[in-house]
């Protein structure tokens, strides 16, 4: 065994299926890490444990079996080199015709498996090479044909019936050229020529097909070169009849386009998919002051106020994402780097293949009806006799200032009520338009009075209320009152006469406990309640029991 140049391998049968090492050649110890060391030792003791699984299988089947076992398998040598072999096991029974021990004579079979592995990498390559033929000849979807060295067509794909109608009986051995228009004759004698002499050339021809109509093409001619000799041509040909009538189409468009955008009021703008503005209609410099070209090749927020920029970037490509068009108000600055409130409408454009071309933006100048839309917002929130703060805004900031109290906020808020007092008998006695200036002058002095400190409003008819947000105390808050009555108590010129005017005054304070609006506001109008009971003219401070 020792002179064997295959491996030896003696393995010693034990009980309950346990396989023992007893003995290894030398070329075992030359091919494998196995060394006299592993004498004794069982097969999971010495391999590592995927191999040792599948030896004790096979070895495990010759006992069973009783009768010879043969696998091939692979392993990687102590020089690191893959080998594969092909192993043999033979039982070698004891007089009783129990296994004592299975011989495993190893071959080595790389040479024979890599050598059947070249051959079907070398089979797959040539068939692969023969479909990659058959595929890019005959079902490609342009059109080919192949034409030997008198210019007759030898072959042609499927293609080459769906545009010119004749079926391969119908063309082939015809002269390629006898398709061709008179007129296109001379230049396909010419692309046919050089492909003769190894060139490749291309070009447009127009053609009949067979039902007699002119079809034009883009074709490739090209030499068909085997060892170095030309010996023959094939042409790709694609129709493209439609494609001309659709660039003439297009160019009409683009015409009617450019006409448009010249005399358009709207901005118009075309962006790519990075957000870069690739056509600026000449309104831009009618509307914002600028000459389009100044726009052409920058990012397209460049011109956008700040806090619309992260906003509009968003509907952009959100855009672009869904295909959806989009509608949005966004301030820009003009020449004079004014903000300028614009609308957008935007509309993105795919090709035929579902890919982003363009964004299309219509632009258009809001400013004026932004000045109105302020001015509405304003009439919502304004008394429109004193140009006051009215009930509903004087509601929401309170709400605001009861929602900036916090357990360390030590300051207090105050609401003061107020009315006129006796302001019936000023406008039976002398109009409801004296009643008005009366109002309004009423409205200016508390107004005088409270400025920066805190939110005069008019509620209605003669009722007026002050918000004092961190006032600190009570204290305070009366001491404006006091403040009020007595500039309030000063005459007042109206035309030819005097009026004296008086007012009570209801306070109410803010408490931990009781910080709605709700309740702040019917304290104070509770504690005015109790000021005109006490003979007008007074304040009243409403204290929580």
């Amino acid at each position: 065994m020792e002179g064997l140049s295959d491996m030896v391998f003696v393995m010693k049968v034990e009980s309950g299926f346990e396989f023992t090492y007893d003995f290894v050649n030398r070329a075992a110890m030359e091919g494998t890490d196995i060394t006299q060391a592993a004498l004794g030792k069982t097969i999971k003791e010495v391999c590592v444990r995927d191999q040792s699984n599948f030896l004790y299988e096979q070895y495990k089947e010759v006992v069973i079996s009783k009768n010879r076992v043969t696998f091939e398998d692979s392993y990687i040598s102590h020089t690191g080199e893959k080998f594969y072999s092909k192993t043999l096991l033979t039982p070698l029974f004891n007089d009783s015709g129990q296994c004592e021990q299975i011989v495993g004579v190893v071959k080595d079979i790389t040479k024979e498996k890599v050598a059947e592995s070249d051959r079907k990498i070398a089979w797959d390559r040539l068939h692969e090479s023969k479909e990659r033929y058959h595929s890019l000849f005959h079902h490609n979807s342009d059109a080919i044909i192949s034409l030997d060295l008198n210019g007759h067509i030898t072959n042609g794909n499927v293609a080459v019936e769906s545009i010119s109608g004749y079926s391969p009986s119908e063309y082939i051995d015809s002269a390629w050229d006898s398709f061709v228009v008179e007129e296109d004759k001379q230049l396909a004698e010419k692309l046919f020529m050089g492909a003769i002499s190894g060139s490749t050339e291309n070009s447009n021809l127009t053609v009949h097909n067979k039902a007699g109509d002119k079809i034009c093409l883009s074709i490739k001619v090209t030499p068909l070169i085997i060892n170095e000799q030309v010996i023959g041509v094939y042409c790709i040909l694609r129709d493209i009849t439609e494609l001309l009538k659709s660039q003439k189409l297009l160019e009409e468009s683009q015409k009617r386009f450019q006409i448009i955008a010249e005399h358009a009021n709207d901005l118009i703008t075309l962006m790519d998919e990075k957000g870069k503005i690739i056509y600026a209609s000449p309104s831009y410099k009618k509307i914002l002051g600028h000459d389009s070209q100044d726009y052409t090749g920058k990012y397209f927020l460049h011109n956008v106020h700040p806090d619309d920029r992260k906003r509009l970037e968003g509907v952009f490509i959100h855009s672009i994402n869904s295909g959806e068009s989009f509608t949005v108000e966004i301030r820009q600055y003009n020449h004079q780097n004014e903000t300028v409130w614009s609308q957008s409408h935007g509309a993105p454009v795919f090709d035929n293949r579902n890919n982003f071309i363009h964004m299309l933006v219509l632009t258009r100048d809001i400013s004026l009806q932004k000045e109105y839309e302020m001015k509405l917002k304003d009439f919502a929130f304004q008394d429109p006799l004193t140009e006051l703060p009215n009930r509903r805004l004087f509601n929401e900031r309170l709400n605001q200032a009861l929602e900036a109290l916090t357990g360390e906020n030590k300051d207090e808020l105050a609401v003061i009520m107020l009315d006129i007092d006796r302001f019936k008998e000023v406008n039976d006695e002398l109009g409801h338009d004296m009643g008005d200036r009366v109002i309004v002058e009423f409205g200016r002095r508390i107004t005088q009075i409270v400025r920066e400190k805190g939110i005069v409003a008019r509620i209605g008819g003669d009722e007026f209320i002050i918000l004092l947000p961190n006032i600190g105390s009570a204290d305070e808050a009366v001491s404006i009152a006091k403040d009020i009555q007595q500039y309030i108590r000063k005459p007042w010129q109206a035309n030819d006469r005097q009026l004296y005017i008086t007012t009570s005054i209801g306070i109410a304070m803010s408490q931990k406990q009781y910080n709605t609006a709700f309740s702040l506001l019917k304290n104070a109008d509770v504690a005015l309640y109790e000021a005109k009971n006490r003979g007008r003219d007074s304040y009243n401070l409403w204290k929580y029991k």
